[in-house]
């Protein structure tokens, strides 16, 4: 054999041997990394290599926190502002992220595996991750902004009265912060961990009316003003004058842009109704609405209601604006004889509440601020009808908590703290209403369970609500109205759904918990200490995940399983100490000696416990 033939064959024994190396090592690699994120796989930066699906999404649900924690920095027309992630209700898709994440390597041929493996030796494979946002709250969100920050508004054009006189408000152009330009700028500013300062787009508006269109509404208002208008009947007798006086107290103007850009004017209802108010007493017979009624043994009924004869406001107040355009300024007082009722006993009955489908109790401590704020949600939602197909927001039927509607201060998790506000306290309502959506087996729109374990609540059937987020939210998805019952005492709050869910039955399930998450320690500087001694303001606890599961058979037999991951998230331990005591690596570390050295010693949180069994009375 010839020195040459020897050396190819050498060669090639050689060549066939590293690639058997390589194999070896490449399925080496597999096998080491099975059931795990293979090595060099990113997800938005974070490295997931080497770790299982539970070490994967505990780093992923950090990465979230980290971002729905951190204010993001914005300018608007040159002024700065933050805004908080959790206000626009800001959420990673984990999930996805964690599919794909581990898809990647493992897709296609074993030659086009290997090929990914070689080419990501040395290289990352960085996966995006999606994230949602709430668009109603982004736009109420943008909204304020445009208002409190922008000088420049435009104006449509209107007419304001002087001295009773009509007057031009001429339109002008004007700039606002661009809704769906801005939405994008939101998005990648939250998904950043940079948060460096973003200017939100904005745009020049144009007025959609001319001065032509407010020189001739001027001209009909004047018109409309000039003296008293008389409305009057024969069968009854009544006859009613509206002074000058009380036609300028009740005109107003309205924009319309559908078909086309027009100022409509007109005369307040609310004003003529009140100036009607001495006729009322004489000449109408009020409708009575039908309406339900409870029974001790949870029964419900049906109070009929009856007919009356009613002046229409709405229609007296177009009666008015017709008349104040004619030369004799007279017109007809529009008189409804016979007039039903907003709520007849038929549309009552035809709503198909048959008797109770599903209640939930809690529990609470008495007499604390927080127990009038569930009491007077609760007398708001009484009586609450949800008609089939329809959905029910607790925050858009009860609205914004204020002293003026009686709330009062009290302990809320706001950015994983326990703060006053408010109105707090009211997620004990919301979870006993939840509750009540979850065994009736109505459709869950929007939830949010507590960010802490409160041991008060049924473990990951719960939810908790804030204004304007988290909401709550629920849709009959049945063929009969769902009539809401809420009762309370000093101690507990129960909440009642009335209808006909049609047979259905409904199971669920609370898994064990999983991926446990250990508390941090927030140091807060107190020098009134002694150094080496500390004061725990809140004890640590740990945190975990839950996964619930809703089945619902339907009475065809139809069985639907339904699945919530429900994570609780560590409470820190909060401690006073020292200034001296912060340890290095603490925001608040000073790197100063300590008054007493000898005394000195390393701080270190008390043994992390869990969640203690016993209830609480803060937050939520």
């Amino acid at each position: 054999m010839s020195k040459y033939r020897r050396i190819l064959i050498v060669a090639a024994l050689v060549a066939a041997g590293l690639l058997l190396l390589v194999a070896a090592a490449f399925g080496l690699d597999r096998f080491v990394h099975s059931g795990e994120v293979l090595r060099n796989v990113e997800v938005a930066g974070i490295d997931l290599s080497g770790l299982n699906e539970e070490a994967a999404i505990a780093a992923l649900l950090t990465f979230e926190d980290s971002l729905a924690e951190t204010p993001a920095p914005f300018t608007v027309a040159g002024v700065a502002i933050d805004l908080d992630p959790m206000s626009v209700g800001f959420n990673l898709d984990e999930t996805s992220a964690l599919d794909s994440a581990f898809q990647t390597g493992r897709q296609g041929s074993i030659a086009g595996q290997f090929g990914w493996w070689t080419s990501h030796l040395l290289s990352a494979e960085s996966l995006p991750i999606d994230a949602t946002l709430d668009e109603d709250a982004l736009d109420q969100v943008l909204a304020e902004w445009d208002n409190d920050l922008i000088t420049d508004h435009p104006s449509p054009g209107d007419v304001i009265l002087v001295d009773g006189t009509p007057v031009a408000s001429y339109p002008t152009p004007g700039i606002e912060i661009d809704r769906e330009a801005s939405a994008g700028v939101v998005m990648d500013s939250l998904l950043s961990t940079a948060r460096i300062p973003q200017a939100l787009p904005t745009r020049s508006v144009a007025p959609p009316l001319t001065d032509t269109h407010i020189d001739a509404a001027v001209a009909s208002a004047t018109r409309m003003l000039a003296g008293p208008v008389t409305l009057s009947r024969d069968d009854p007798v009544a006859q009613v004058v509206f002074a000058t006086a009380d036609l300028i107290e009740a005109f107003e103007t309205e924009l319309v842009l559908e078909p086309q850009p027009v100022l409509l004017l007109g005369f307040s209802s609310e004003v003529v109704s009140s100036v009607l108010e001495p006729l009322r007493a004489e000449l109408e017979v009020p409708p009575v609405d039908a309406r339900f009624e409870f029974g001790d043994d949870d029964s419900v009924s049906i109070v009929p209601g009856r007919p009356g004869t009613v002046i229409d406001s709405d229609l007296a107040a177009a009666a008015l604006e017709t008349a104040a355009l004619t030369v004799s300024r007279a017109g007809e007082l529009p008189f409804e004889d016979g007039a039903d009722p907003e709520v007849t006993t038929e549309a009552l009955e035809a709503m198909g509440v048959t008797g109770l489908v599903s209640e939930a109790t809690t529990s609470h401590p008495c007499c604390q601020p927080r127990v009038a704020n569930i009491h007077l949600f609760a007398d708001i939602v009484f009586g609450t009808i949800v008609l089939p197909g329809e959905s029910l927001s607790l925050n858009e039927l009860v609205g914004e908590r204020t002293s003026e509607l009686g709330f009062e201060p009290a302990p809320t998790i706001i950015r994983g703290k326990i703060v006053d506000t408010v109105g707090g306290g009211v997620s004990q309502f919301a979870t006993t209403f939840y509750n009540a959506v979850f065994w009736g087996g109505y459709e869950d729109v929007t939830h949010t369970p507590h960010s802490y374990y409160f041991s008060r609540y049924p473990e990951g059937i719960e939810a908790t609500i804030s204004w304007p987020l988290p909401n709550l939210e629920f849709r009959n998805d049945t063929e009969a109205a769902v009539l809401i019952k809420t009762e309370y005492d000093d101690t507990s709050i129960t909440v009642k759904f009335f209808g006909d869910n049609g047979g259905r039955s409904v199971e669920g399930e609370v898994s064990d918990r999983y991926n446990f998450t250990e508390p941090t320690t927030d140091y807060i500087a107190n020098d009134a200490l002694e150094p080496g001694k500390q004061k725990v303001n809140v004890e640590g606890r740990s945190g975990w995940s839950v996964t619930v599961t809703r089945t619902i058979t339907e009475r065809d037999g139809t069985v639907r399983e339904e699945n919530w991951v429900v994570r609780y998230k560590a409470q820190p331990w909060e401690i006073q100490v020292h200034s001296c005591m912060i340890p290095p690596g603490d925001p608040g570390h000073t790197g100063e000696d300590c008054p007493v050295p000898e005394t000195t010693t390393t701080l270190a949180p008390p043994t992390t416990t869990t969640m203690p069994t016993t209830s609480t009375t803060v937050g939520g």
